[in-house]
């Protein structure tokens, strides 16, 4: 995935446009991608990548989670 790819997918999660995914945004991302059942578990995932726990992803973070 580019770094440009990866841009489109953190500007599409992060809907108040702020350059930070919060939990609220990536909980909705994944209710929307159909994953309700399995939501704690891949937020709780998705935010290990919060290397400066700060309890939101920078673009930073989020493209090493999803180079992974």
């Amino acid at each position: 995935m580019t770094e440009a790819e990866a841009r489109e997918i953190f500007e599409q999660i992060d809907t108040d446009g702020d350059g930070q995914i919060n939990i609220v945004e990536l909980a909705n991302h994944f209710k929307r991608e159909g994953h309700q059942g399995q939501l704690k578990e891949k937020v709780k995932n998705a935010m290990e990548a919060d290397q400066n726990r700060d309890r939101v992803l920078d673009f930073s973070e989020f493209h090493s989670l999803i180079k992974q």
